[in-house]
Parts: C-alpha cells; structure tokens; sequence
C-alpha cells in the first residue's frame, strides 16, 4: 500500500510542476510582450496599428536587459495617416535630417576640427554592427531617452551607458524602422 501511495504522490508532483511550469511561461508571455499582434512597436511612438505589416522584427536582449530590438512596419494608408498626424503633436517626433547628436547615435557621425579628425557611433547597431535603422530622404525620426524620459539627444552620448528608441518613418515607401537599445 505504501509503494501505491508514493506512485500517486509522485504523480501528483509531477502533474502541478507541469501545470505550474506552464503558467508560468503563459504569464510571461502575456506580461512581457506575448501580444504582438495588437501593437508590435513600443508604446512611447505613440503608434497604434491596426492592419499594418510587420516584415521585419528580432530581439537579442539577454536575460539582463541588455540588447536591441528591431521592427520593421509597412504601413497601411489608414495607418500611415494616423501616424503622420501623431508626428505634428506627439513628444519626440521630429521632421527629417536628423540632428547631430541623433547622427551620431543612430547612423555615426564623423568631424573635423582643425587638423584632426573624429569620429563617434553608431551606437544603435544591427546584428552587423552597422547602423540598425536606414537614413531616410523624406519623413520623420523619434527619438526617446529611456533614462531621462525625455526627447532630447543631448547629454546622451557623454554617458556610460545607452538606453533609448530610436525610429525612422519613410513617408515615401510608408514604411516604419524601429530600433531600442538597452545597456
């Protein structure tokens, strides 16, 4: 009777780490972005699609954080349409070229000053090491510092560590690039 027992005890076991192993994991993916068909890009863009195509996203953050995510959206003309009246009023959302210190972080910059040269970034890199979003001749960028909460690109490069979303909007192609960094 004991050797019955200790069999069904163990099943019992074994049944609620099964049971609780898996809501663990459904938990996960509903608290920390298992609904990416709703809204694949992060909230700060102020971007809400609703028939858009994502074509093109990947993650690499580790377990501590620290990585880069990318999206790739093409638009709809509903939803390029909302977005280009988000643009006019939402903070962090501003007309193309980039500026300066924005070059640096998202595409490098190179300078000169006297007889030296300089160069810095980019610091939002692909899986290749180059420049994550593409330079866009007509449209709009966002920029958002994650630490500061604010919009503005100075002071960022002087730290010692990168936390910011970056994105590039191709009104031409209606195509959308979005890339964070955390490190």
């Amino acid at each position: 009777m004991k050797r019955k027992s200790k069999g069904v005890l163990l099943f019992v076991l074994a049944f609620a780490l099964i049971l609780c192993l898996t809501l663990g994991v459904v938990a996960l993916q509903f608290f920390w972005g298992g609904n990416e068909k709703s809204s694949p890009l992060p909230q700060v863009l102020g971007v809400a699609l609703t028939d858009s195509t994502l074509s093109g996203h990947w993650d690499d953050h580790g377990w501590m954080g620290d990585g880069t995510e990318y999206w790739q959206v093409e638009l709809s003309q509903q939803d390029a349409a909302a977005l280009e009246k988000t643009v006019q009023t939402r903070e962090g959302w501003h007309p193309l070229p980039v500026n300066e210190d924005g070059e640096a972080l998202l595409y490098g910059r190179q300078w000169q000053e006297g007889t030296e040269s300089f160069s810095t970034g980019p610091y939002l890199t692909g899986k290749d090491g180059k420049a994550l979003l593409p330079q866009v001749e007509e449209g709009y960028w966002f920029f958002w510092d994650d630490q500061t909460h604010s919009p503005e690109t100075a002071g960022v490069l002087g730290r010692g560590s990168y936390n910011f979303t970056a994105a590039v909007y191709d009104t031409a192609t209606r195509t959308l690039y979005c890339g964070e960094l955390d490190t």
